[in-house]
Formats: C-alpha cells, structure tokens, sequence
C-alpha cells in the first residue's frame, strides 16, 4: 500500500515536471516566434524577398528557376515600359512559382503580366532529383496565411502539421539569416544581380553532357496538372501569361531529341491553352550557338543574358504581347 502511495506521488511529481517543461517550451517557442516575426517582417532581401514582393506592385513578373536570371528586369522596363520585376529563385520547381501567384493574389499586387520561364526538363519526374516540391521551404514564414501555400508546405504527408505546432518552426532554416540581413538591411528594396561573365569552356566534359542531356523522357502528371492549373489562375485573374523558352546550349550545336519532344509538348499546352510561346534558343537563334555567351551548359552569362533580354522585349513588342493589345 505504501509502495503504491510512493510510487503514485512520483508519478504526479513526473507528470507536474512535464507539464512545466511542456509550458515553458511553447511560452519560450512562443517568444522566440514573435521576435522572428518582427526581425522577418523587416528585411526585404534574401528570406525577406517575400515581403518586399508582396508589398509592391509591377507590371510585370517573371518567375522561373535558376535559368530565369538571364532576365534582365531594367532592360525589359526600359525597353517595353513595363515596370518589371524578376521574382525567380534558384532550384525552384513550378509548385513554388505558383505559390508565389498565390501569395501576390493574396495581397491584391498581382501584375498585368508574367513572363513564365520554361525550362524544358522541368516537367520530368527526375527534375530537382525528382523533388516536387523544390525550395517550397522559402514560403515558411507564411504558413497559416494562406490555404494553398498550407497545403504546399504539409507536402501531401499526413503528420507534416506537426512540425508548424511549434510557432518558431516556420523560421527554423533562416535565424541566421533573418539577423545578418536585419543588421545589414540598408534599404526596403529587393534587388537582382548580374548573371556572372565567366565563359563556358569547351569541349564540354562528357559526364555534363550525359548527365544534363540524357535521352529519359518521363513526364510528370502532378507537373502537368499544376501548369495548367496555373495558366487558369492568370486568366481568371486577368493576368496575361507568357511562356519563354530561353538558350541552353547544346554542344552539337543543336537541340537534342529529348529537349525537341519536350518543346512539342509544351507548345501542344501553349497552343490548347491560347497561352504565346516565345522560344529563344540556338535553333531559332543562331548567336546562341557561341559558347562565349553562357557560363555552363544551362546558364548564360552577363553579356548572354543582356543579348537574351533584348531579342525577348523585341519578340514582346514584335508580336503585340503588351498590355492593351491583348
């Protein structure tokens, strides 16, 4: 009986020291949350970018993956007169873009236009090391304000909401980061740099060739879906979209089997879908065909890129791709 009045008395004392360490834990999480709120919600560069996106309105976006810097924001402005803002992030799969379209829908700044850049392998179960949801973490700090952004963010996993009961979570990847960009954040603009002017060297290695140019074709049902669920979101929304094939370069000096098959198919959407499609590559472009103009096999470099951007505004003006003539 004794043992048993002991033994229960512990355990009350363990379930007490749990409770407290329990409360303690998410009072500290709690206060540590709402400091990283402020701290975030002050910078508008690298984590922050997201603030300064959402605050401000352009007539043009342009979303993408890595290969989307070859866009030079000044040049498309001065060119079109379009206020123009490059909004792509390295890495990024398509589900990331359209969670930045719900994030610009959701603070009313959606653009007039958005150049969407197509990288053709991207609409492959294999992309990003068959990664759906590339990069899809940078949307943290936005978890609960946004119902696609939620769904996103919880990856289609039943237990993923768990991690988001702990308020400090969301900026778990970024402490380090929200505070250097706070201590150095001068200005409340988000900027993009050059593209570099390193020239890629030839002959391009085998092992990059093989790697970037492999002949698999596996097309991505989820991907496919999510593209045209994007194109609905700009028509619904007046958003005129524009898809843009930029220069890869192909060390036999012209598209590779795989990439045409690829380009067919997404022009068969472009065309089902009314959506203009303009392709820049070395086989509608014959400049491209020069190494001088890319820094790796997928990239162009800062020269590239500004010749890249010009011919784009030309082909903009040239087929009466601006607002007010659609």
């Amino acid at each position: 009986m004794a043992l048993s009045i002991i033994s229960s008395n512990l355990m009350q004392k363990h379930c007490a020291r749990l409770i407290l360490f329990i409360a303690l834990f998410f009072a500290v999480d709690s206060g540590m949350a709402v400091i990283f709120k402020h701290l975030y919600s002050g910078i508008y560069t690298g984590p922050g970018r997201y603030n300064y996106i959402k605050e401000n309105r352009f007539d043009c976006l342009i979303m993408g993956s890595s290969t989307s810097t070859c866009y030079y924001s000044d040049i498309i402005s001065k060119k079109t007169g379009l206020s123009t803002l490059n909004v792509g992030l390295d890495g990024s799969a398509l589900i990331y873009s359209r969670c930045l379209l719900d994030l610009i829908i959701t603070h009313h700044v959606q653009p007039q236009m958005i150049i969407l850049n197509i990288d053709l392998f991207e609409i492959q179960k294999s992309a990003w090391s068959g990664n759906f949801y590339s990069r899809i973490e940078q949307f943290a700090p936005f978890f609960g304000q946004s119902d696609y952004i939620n769904k996103a963010l919880l990856k289609g996993k039943h237990f993923e909401f768990i991690k988001y009961l702990i308020a400090s979570y969301k900026y778990n990847d970024m402490f380090i980061s929200i505070i250097a960009k706070k201590i150095n954040c001068k200005d409340r603009e988000y900027k993009r740099g050059s593209s570099p002017r390193t020239v890629l060297k030839l002959p391009v290695d085998s092992k990059i060739i093989n790697e970037k140019f492999s002949d698999e074709i596996s097309i991505d049902q989820r991907k496919l879906e999510l593209l045209n669920e994007f194109i609905s979101v700009c028509k619904k929304n007046n958003i005129i979209l524009i898809f843009v094939e930029s220069p890869v370069y192909y060390p036999e000096q012209k598209m590779t089997k795989r990439d045409k098959k690829l380009e067919e198919f997404f022009l068969s959407i472009a065309t089902m879908q009314n959506i203009p499609f303009i392709r820049i590559t070395q086989d509608t472009n014959s400049v491209f065909k020069s190494n001088l103009l890319f820094k790796d096999v997928l990239h162009l470099n800062d020269k590239g890129s500004e010749i890249f951007t010009d011919i784009l505004c030309k082909e903009i003006i040239q087929r009466e791709l601006l607002p007010g003539n659609l």
